[in-house]
């Protein structure tokens, strides 16, 4: 594998893959796209537009069976996410997957088993860690620059108008599977897991649905707490806001590191407050190719090492859990639930 190119196929051909995925993919030098798999004649018809030399299927059977591949990318809505990483993996292919990587329990023991069973790669695309504001932020942390962490409070605000590609999915309860905690918050909790480096003990959600009609409403605004050890938690997320904007707070026991969108704010007693800007809000845009040129990296180094394989999907069953807990909270009144041990 190393010698070559690994072949691949793009699952789904909306934005995601257009502005995001597909750029990234001709980029790197280790992948190359072979396939695209999309029901919708329209969305096949740009496919051959864009990728010429592609291969184009409207069925997966069709596609595993026809075309010798190494992996796939799943750029689906989340719905469909679970039956074609199966299908990938008994298939013997690795799979790279758009976030979320599944919507329910019951989906996630499915998955972790094809990864027991097959031993191909799992992986999902946490793009956000590669934010050039989060790197930044994190490696502040890992310098102690702001001491031993005691709260985190992050906000998303999202217009009503967000979400949707090319087809406005994302308020389908059947096809998105949740509402802004499984879209945005998906991204929040790895990104607090990556900085603190351990599981919240207890977590909280209270949730808004402004469109409720019955109990398959997606929530619209959410409020979650939690718990960990040695730090408290607070994330705020919504689609019902006057603008879009990325912003927190970070605070330690010997400074404060405030996130605003486009630059980072590090505040120590004694010292003049030291600013670093980035040329890219958080908000600026729903697609970040530059970030996903990392993520592809990380991809090529699962796959080519397996004593590493699996990280990324750990983090993956994390935040499938953790969304979990957080509908369960808001069902059960927003009490605060015990997490415990992963139990996957």
């Amino acid at each position: 594998m190393n010698l070559r190119p690994l072949r691949g196929a793009l699952i789904g051909f909306g934005n995601a893959a257009i502005h995001t995925h597909l750029p990234a993919w001709q980029k790197s030098g280790h992948f190359r796209i072979d396939a695209i798999l999309d029901p919708s004649p329209v969305q096949a018809r740009l496919a051959q537009d864009l990728l010429p030399e592609a291969r184009i299927y409207s069925e997966m059977d069709t596609l595993i069976t026809n075309h010798d591949l190494d992996f796939v990318d799943i750029c689906t809505p989340p719905c469909f996410h679970a039956d074609i990483l199966l299908a990938a993996s008994r298939a013997g292919l690795h799979v790279l997957c758009e976030k979320p990587l599944v919507t329910s329990l019951n989906s996630l023991l499915l998955v972790q088993r094809a990864a027991e069973e097959f031993r191909q790669v799992i992986f999902t695309v946490n793009n956000w860690k590669y934010a050039p504001l989060w790197i930044k932020a994190i490696e502040l942390i890992r310098e102690k620059k702001i001491g031993a962490i005691r709260s985190i409070s992050l906000a998303v605000l999202r217009q009503p108008s967000s979400g949707g590609g090319v087809s406005p999915w994302r308020r389908r309860p059947e096809i998105a599977g949740g509402g802004i905690l499984l879209d945005h918050g998906w991204h929040q909790f790895y990104l607090i897991l990556s900085l603190l480096q351990e599981p919240p003990r207890y977590i909280s959600a209270r949730m808004e649905c402004p469109q409720a009609k019955g109990s398959s409403s997606l929530e619209e605004t959410v409020e979650v707490a939690m718990r960990f050890s040695t730090a408290d938690v607070r994330l705020h997320l919504t689609w019902q806001a006057s603008c879009r904007r990325n912003y927190g707070t970070i605070e330690g026991d010997r400074g404060t590191l405030l996130l605003e969108d486009d630059h980072l704010l590090l505040c120590r007693e004694g010292l003049p407050p030291a600013r670093y800007d980035f040329s890219e809000a958080l908000s600026a845009s729903s697609y970040h190719c530059e970030w996903m040129k990392s993520v592809i990296e990380e991809f090529h180094r699962e796959v080519l090492d397996s004593d590493i394989r699996g990280a990324n999907l750990t983090e993956a069953k994390w935040c499938v859990y953790l969304t979990h807990l957080a509908y369960q909270s808001h069902r059960e009144g927003s009490c605060f639930i015990p997490v415990g041990e992963l139990f996957i």
